[in-house]
């Protein structure tokens, strides 16, 4: 019903009113543009009355406002970015254009001459154009790097 009533109601706040066990019903209310959630809060689910069974006690409340809060966090600005916890990891699992095989400095660059390796850290794979159809200035090892340093424009000659 949060749709329904966001379309519906579309300048109030909706939320939800959670009667369920556990806290996956409150997020999915905020995935759907629910922003205000009740739920019972208790200190012991086992107490006699109805609302127990299906009351947070304390640590099940600081579970739902956490994931919450990182749900928030998580919904972004809608802008593309690194954050600081991804560089480590996109390092380690990117990948880098590296020599398929030991290339002698003169080599024109083919798809044979190179292959996408980890760790990231030369150039990427989108800029494969970069070294495709170049020219080697210099000797390149097996799973080395590719540098645009590396790589020379090749002048095609016309016969006289």
């Amino acid at each position: 019903m949060i749709t329904t009533y966001r379309n519906e109601f579309s300048d109030v706040v909706v939320g939800l009113s959670a009667h369920d066990n556990g806290i996956a019903m409150s997020l999915a209310a905020f995935v759907l543009g629910g922003r205000v959630v009740e739920k019972h809060f208790t200190t012991n689910r086992a107490m006699k009355g109805t609302d127990h069974a299906f009351s947070l006690e304390p640590v099940g409340m600081k579970k739902l406002v956490r994931d919450l809060q990182r749900m928030r966090v998580a919904w972004g600005d809608g802008v593309k970015k690194i954050h600081p916890t991804e560089v480590t990891p996109i390092t380690k699992m990117g990948k880098a254009i590296v020599a398929a095989r030991t290339l002698p400095a003169g080599t024109v660059v083919t798809m044979n001459d190179i292959t996408f390796k980890s760790p990231a850290g030369g150039l990427h794979p989108y800029q494969i154009d970069q070294v495709l159809g170049k020219q080697l200035v210099r000797s390149i090892d097996e799973d080395q790097m590719f540098k645009l340093e590396d790589l020379a424009q090749v002048v095609k000659r016309h016969a006289a």
